[in-house]
């Protein structure tokens, strides 16, 4: 394996801990480990840091290039617009200009960045692997968002799909993705394979709620407590879990890590001064997080209805290797149920299920021993499925067969 090479451009890499980040760098370190070459190219990190790096950095064996690029805070709008741009427009110029023809990897964030790099990897004769983490700009109609007729939107549409049949390999981090994908592209049968996304098992790993510092230090060690952690962005559907919140079960305690423009959604179902079952926190470091998704007895993922195929919520992947159950409000056919009904390591709640939702919270607070096992079903399926270094063989897989062919 060591003359084989793996090329990643990805916008947010290291020293950033967005979760995009941290999973990336994650992989990339066990694949060097491994023996591979591993380059990857980076905009300068815009999330959880904002110190920029210098051109080339060799980190647990990645050797990144930080390519020109703005780097404004995330929470800034157009700052964002801008970053993702200049990083595009860096890529763009760096790979006309290359003569290498190490496969390129990347994946859909930002959107058009795998678009374009398709074509342009298509007319250089350089293989080009597409990771699907979601699905634009169909996600966007279905939310509503924009509309199927805009010729804008249409163009759009037609781009992802061309980059899709021109690209050498696609890989879909959901079977519900790969199914929508091989629905829709007869070029792509046979080329799109299924690897779900990872989790790494140093950074997250079960501790016992009693024991857990936060839990004594907020003195919840008598409640039952549900946490949602990450991102609420566009994908997650949040209004059910407000109306349950503003419900005050009794002894339930709810904690929300985290933010994102669906958090208002959330904060619209209730009263923050008068709620006194909740408590929020935001975004938090690696250094810690291990401590803050182990605060809980149970976790919630969500998707909203209709999304099936559009995204999977990686979210669940952190619950399963902390060893805590998931009441999934989900699709019933989302990557998410499939892993849920698979493991039974959790309860799945249509979205919008406000009675079902409470019922689940219910079930489980009752129910000790059903928490517990839910709880070691979880990290009984991430250490046979789900680790870095299980997703990492299947990586390998993928690079050797680009090799050989």
């Amino acid at each position: 394996m060591k003359s084989k090479k793996l090329l990643l451009i990805s916008q947010v890499f290291y020293p950033d801990q967005v979760s995009t980040a941290s999973l990336f760098t994650d992989m990339c370190s066990v694949l060097a480990e491994d023996g591979l070459e591993v380059e990857v190219w980076a905009g300068h990190p815009s999330y959880t840091v904002l110190n920029r790096q210098p051109e080339n950095l060799v980190y647990k064996g990645i050797n990144i290039t930080y390519l020109r690029s703005t780097n404004f805070p995330k929470d800034n709008l157009s700052g964002r617009l801008l970053n993702m741009l200049t990083f595009t427009a860096s890529v763009c110029i760096k790979i006309l200009f290359s003569r290498d023809k190490t496969p390129v990897w990347t994946h859909t964030t930002p959107p058009l960045l795998g678009i374009i790099l398709s074509f342009i990897c298509f007319c250089k004769k350089r293989k080009f692997i597409y990771i699907l983490l979601d699905i634009f700009p169909e996600g966007l109609i279905r939310l509503g968002k924009v509309s199927g007729r805009n010729p804008i939107i249409r163009l759009w549409q037609w781009m992802f799909f061309k980059s899709l049949s021109v690209s050498t390999k696609i890989i879909a981090i959901g079977r519900d993705i790969k199914s929508w994908i091989d629905n829709n592209c007869i070029q792509c049968n046979g080329k799109t394979e299924y690897i779900p996304h990872w989790q790494d098992d140093k950074l997250i790993f079960p501790l016992p709620f009693n024991e857990n510092k936060f839990i004594i230090e907020e003195k919840l060690t008598e409640r039952f407590v549900i946490q949602y952690s990450g991102n609420m962005g566009l994908w997650n559907e949040l209004k059910t879990i407000g109306k349950v919140v503003r419900r005050n079960i009794e002894n339930v305690e709810f904690i929300f890590v985290g933010g994102g423009v669906r958090k208002n959604e959330l904060l619209e179902e209730f009263s923050l001064d008068e709620q006194k079952n909740v408590l929020f926190m935001p975004f938090q470091p690696n250094e810690v997080f291990n401590e803050i998704i182990s605060a809980s007895h149970v976790h919630l993922v969500t998707l909203r209805d209709g999304l099936e195929g559009m995204a999977v919520p990686c979210k669940i992947y952190g619950i399963l290797a902390a060893g805590r159950p998931v009441i999934a409000i989900v699709p019933e056919n989302s990557e998410i149920a499939y892993v849920v009904k698979e493991e039974n390591c959790g309860i799945i709640v249509r979205p919008g299920d406000l009675d079902g939702l409470a019922a689940a919270i219910c079930m489980l607070k009752s129910d000790e021993s059903l928490v517990k096992q839910m709880g070691i079903n979880s990290r009984n399926a991430f250490m046979k499925k789900y680790t870095t270094r299980v997703i990492a063989e299947s990586y390998k897989k993928v690079l050797s067969q680009l090799y050989d062919s």
